[in-house]
């Protein structure tokens, strides 16, 4: 009976949102999605559920999962409307494990991008959504903050295994808390190099650092600075995957022994309703 109500209070929800607008056309949609400056094709037909000539705003996805629920099952860019958020197009891979996953941010060593780069950037998003990006912190505040959300940190070794490490919360905080980093428990085959207390502090609950605004717990050094990318560092990092010079992750990404790929992906855990939508 709880679950029964617990369910028919999510479809109240998802059909009583509100009186639906008139439709958009391809390019009106594209011309509302606030990281655009991040799709290398500027084009609407890109985007895997803009393909219809009319687009209703409301019906689209809060995040990849949704859309995946919804029955679209094939990887690439999406337009999504989380809560409270300008529409964002994002990648959704489809396939790995189980699908759904909202990508934000990813780094292939053989590809570059501008991982030394200033507050403003890092808040806004950067990089092409296809290849090496970060999503953006304020997107990714106002993405993790409409539902409860699990985070997958996926890194490729140097012996092409994928390892990963889950976190069973992921949340960001806003610009005024510094977009601090807030994790729950981890699990994975990867290490816990976020929540673990170590030699180099720990970055669940720290503030997002940038080249120009210093936000870790060095007196000494800034560590955005010192090591060619934003992150949420302490004194200064045991995992590091936005950087210009390598990738890091401790016990598993070293000096010696360097990983080629990271991202950063996630999807919603169950705790809350997950608004469904039509496209």
């Amino acid at each position: 009976m709880l679950l029964y109500s617990a369910l028919f209070l999510c479809t109240l929800i998802t059909f009583n949102g509100g009186v639906v607008s008139s439709p958009l056309t391809q390019q009106e949609l594209f011309s509302k999605i606030g990281n655009y400056h991040m799709l290398a094709n500027k084009d609407a037909s890109t985007l895997k559920n803009a393909q219809k000539p009319e687009i209703y705003e409301e019906y689209l996805a809060r995040d990849c999962r949704a859309a995946f629920l919804r029955g679209r099952k094939e990887n690439g860019l999406y337009v999504i409307r989380p809560k409270y958020s300008p529409l964002l197009a994002v990648y959704c891979d489809m396939e790995y494990d189980g699908g759904g996953w909202t990508v934000l941010h990813k780094n292939e060593v053989n590809q570059k991008a501008p991982w030394s780069n200033t507050w403003d950037a890092y808040k806004r998003g950067f990089g092409d959504l296809l290849g090496n990006h970060w999503l953006g912190n304020e997107f990714i505040h106002l993405l993790t903050n409409q539902n409860a959300f699990t985070v997958r940190f996926l890194i490729v070794d140097s012996n092409g295994k994928t390892k990963n490490a889950d976190y069973h919360s992921f949340k960001v905080d806003s610009e005024d808390n510094g977009y601090a980093l807030r994790l729950g428990n981890y699990s994975g085959n990867a290490g816990d190099a976020l929540t673990t207390v170590g030699e180099s502090g720990v970055h669940d609950n720290m503030r997002f650092s940038s080249q120009d605004r210093d936000n870790d717990r060095r007196s000494d050094t800034n560590c955005a600075l010192d090591n060619a990318g934003g992150w949420w560092y302490d004194n200064c990092y045991s995992a590091l995957l936005t950087s210009d010079n390598h990738i890091r992750w401790k016990g598993l990404c070293t000096e010696v022994s360097s990983c080629k790929l990271a991202a950063i992906l996630i999807r919603p855990n169950g705790q809350n309703c997950n608004l469904s939508s039509r496209y």
